[in-house]
């Protein structure tokens, strides 16, 4: 029998996996990986003017089966301050205007997201705040120079499937400002709940 032997491209991605300092396989994150496999979304939109006192609502429209994971989400705002809040059980009569959204991955056919972000939607019902993140006065002692104010988030929202989400930011800054959005997601549709599957699995 012939011996089997694997082809030389497979052997040196192999390779290409093992750190020779570290001693270790080499792994890349999750958010990383959702880019390479073509699931990491990218919304975006700048220069929004919004009066003192007025709000800039981003809504996150959700498909069924469909979850987004919010990974970053970026006011960038010419004044303070401000208030980002996020809303879930949004209920809204128009959603307004299309976010630019597009595919980090631009290599072939890059797919569409499921989730439909839009800006300055008519809104009939916020539903329920899960959080909310105070932008300070960039004129504070120490605080961030004008031009460059956002508000971050510094881990992830899992977003349900089938509901819409509110994204506010409130400008208090006592004049009108221009603000831009940025944000980061990816897409996972769950059919199971993994914890019974876990469970399934293990015989627990």
């Amino acid at each position: 029998m012939a011996e089997q032997v694997r082809p030389m491209q497979y052997q040196e991605e192999e390779r290409f996996k093992f750190d020779p300092y570290a001693h270790a396989v080499t792994a890349i994150t999750e958010p990383h990986r959702m880019t390479h496999d073509g699931f990491m979304y990218n919304a975006s939109s700048g220069g929004i003017a919004v009066a003192d006192g007025a709000t800039l609502d981003v809504i996150f429209a959700l498909a069924a089966g469909v979850f987004a994971h919010v990974i970053l989400v970026e006011f960038g705002i010419d004044d303070g301050p401000g208030l980002v809040e996020l809303y879930e059980n949004v209920v809204t009569s128009d959603d307004g205007t299309t976010v630019l959204t597009k595919n980090h991955n631009r290599v072939g056919t890059p797919s569409d997201p499921a989730t439909v972000v839009t800006h300055t939607p008519t809104i009939t019902d916020v539903g329920d705040v899960l959080h909310q993140r105070y932008i300070p006065d960039p004129g504070g002692s120490g605080n961030q120079s004008l031009g460059n104010v956002f508000s971050g988030e510094d881990q992830e929202w899992v977003l349900g499937g089938e509901n819409k989400y509110l994204w506010r930011l409130t400008n208090n800054s006592g004049g009108a400002i221009n603000a831009g959005v940025h944000f980061n997601f990816y897409e996972i549709g769950y059919t199971v709940n993994h914890r019974e599957e876990f469970d399934n699995l293990s015989g627990s």
